[in-house]
Formats: C-alpha cells, sequence, structure tokens
C-alpha cells in the first residue's frame, strides 16, 4: 500500500486491523473528551459519523436508532457522532431531529478522516475480527440486519438517550 500522508495512514491501519487499533478520541456536547476503546471483554462498537448539512444522514440517524434499540449495551455500542460541527449546532439538530442514540463529536472530522473516509454518512465497525468501514446511507432493515449479524435481538436492550453519551471511558462516569 501507497501512502501520501503517512501519520494518517498508520492511524488509519491501526483503525483497520493491520494493528491493534488506537483508542478513538471524541468529545461529548459538554466538551469532555472520550476515549473509545475495543479490548477482550468489551462490548462492539457500531460508530455512525454523521452531519446536520448532510439530508441522509438527517433520514438515516431514526432508523439507527430504532434498529440499536435490539442492542444489548454492554455486548454491542452504537454511536452518533458528529463530524466538524460546533456543539450549539449539534444541540439544535437534536432538538429538531431527535434520536435515541449516545452523540459524540468529532471537531475538526480528525477521527472520520484519519480512519479514510471521504464521504457521509459513514461508518466504522469494530469487533473482535477487526475493523470494518462504510460509507453510504443504509435503509432501515440494513441496519436491522447488520446489528442482527452482531447479536442485537428484539430482546437486547436500549441505547441510551441522545444526550449526554454517558457510560463511555473518559467522561467522568
Amino acid at each position: 500500500m501507497r501512502c501520501w500522508r503517512p501519520l494518517a495512514c498508520a492511524v488509519a491501519l491501526g483503525l483497520l486491523g493491520a494493528g491493534p487499533p488506537a483508542p478513538i478520541a471524541l468529545r461529548t456536547l459538554a466538551g469532555e473528551e472520550v476515549r473509545i476503546t475495543h479490548g477482550a471483554g468489551e462490548p462492539d462498537v457500531v460508530i455512525h459519523f454523521w452531519a446536520s448539512w448532510c439530508p441522509e444522514c438527517a433520514d438515516e440517524l431514526p432508523s439507527l436508532a430504532g434498529a440499536a434499540r435490539a442492542c444489548d449495551p454492554a455486548r454491542v455500542r452504537v454511536l452518533a457522532v458528529n463530524v466538524g460541527e460546533a456543539p450549539a449546532l449539534v444541540t439544535e439538530f437534536l432538538a429538531e431531529h431527535p434520536f435515541s442514540l449516545p452523540v459524540l463529536l468529532d471537531p475538526g472530522g480528525r477521527v472520520w478522516r484519519q480512519a479514510g473516509f471521504w464521504g457521509l454518512p459513514a461508518n466504522l465497525t469494530w469487533t473482535a475480527q477487526g475493523v470494518t468501514r462504510s460509507v453510504g446511507p443504509t435503509r432501515a432493515e440494513g441496519w436491522r440486519e447488520r446489528l442482527a449479524a452482531l447479536g442485537c435481538t428484539a430482546a437486547g436492550g436500549a441505547q441510551t438517550p441522545a444526550q449526554p453519551a454517558s457510560g463511555l471511558a473518559g467522561d467522568g462516569a
């Protein structure tokens, strides 16, 4: 693999399974740092990158949230990560478009870019088998199938509300 931006490639390779993935540093709406990790015995993580200006994202978030209700957070964490927008704008968007997922921020889109993404919506799924990526909208049935493959069933559990992201490493919970 030829890499034109060595630091970005090193981080992306770590995220994509060419070595142990590094913790992902994000922020809560209140500005606190949250480090997302995955290790032995930890829940799988689905990170859905989105932005308020993306109409496909606005359409997809409720479908993802609905499918995520089948997930037991002790087994699968589904996170909605806003790419590059100010906390006030994200809060305003959430008031107009509520959904029930933990919301985190990727200031400047650093994590999104380091994972090799260029479009939205984008998804990073982190399991014991490694990291997979996908770009583009997913319909409700697609989300149900993807999450069912991770062990989410109708009796699985419920995700926490959109505000704040709680119970994640480094957020003081």
